[in-house]
């Protein structure tokens, strides 16, 4: 009886289409967390992890691999990734891939639509500041940022 119900479960991973679960996981610590003047000579999608946030990454990796494989009756789990196309986020799946054997990753995208908030280009602290005490006063899903996008735009962007 119990290897039966083992099969049927067995099979029941094979056929399902949609996933058990989506985890979302934001990239490690960067330069641009330590540094907010990294914005200033850095595009922001250049920005990169600190050793730090390499580490994290690692840790989320193993914390990520021990959830996946523990919970449910499928031994043949798999894990499909997306990523932003941002160094850090791509760093950041560098890392937590090393927790999976190839055989479990049937695929990474990138994806960039799941980009952080674009608050400009080459950001200047003290204007950043004016600009961010402005967004407050106006309301901070409804303000757009010059040369870059509001929370609603990203809500629209992402969903």
């Amino acid at each position: 009886m119990e290897e039966n119900n083992h099969k049927n479960n067995h099979q029941s991973c094979k056929t399902r289409l949609l996933p058990k679960r989506i985890i979302l996981v934001r990239h490690g610590e960067s330069e641009g967390n330590l540094d907010t003047s990294a914005y200033s000579t850095t595009p922001d999608y250049k920005i990169s992890l600190t050793e730090g946030g390499r580490a994290q990454a690692r840790l989320a990796g193993s914390y990520l691999r021990d959830l996946v494989s523990s919970h449910g009756p499928c031994p043949d789990w798999r894990v499909y990734f997306y990523v932003s196309p941002y160094e850090r986020t791509r760093s950041t799946l560098r890392e937590i891939g090393k927790s999976f054997s190839k055989k479990r990753v049937i695929g990474v995208r990138e994806e960039c639509r799941i980009r952080e908030q674009d608050f400009g280009n080459f950001q200047v602290e003290e204007r950043m500041k004016i600009i961010k005490e402005t967004r407050e006063r106006f309301g901070r899903f409804f303000y757009r940022f010059p040369e870059g996008e509001s929370a609603a735009d990203v809500f629209d962007r992402v969903s």
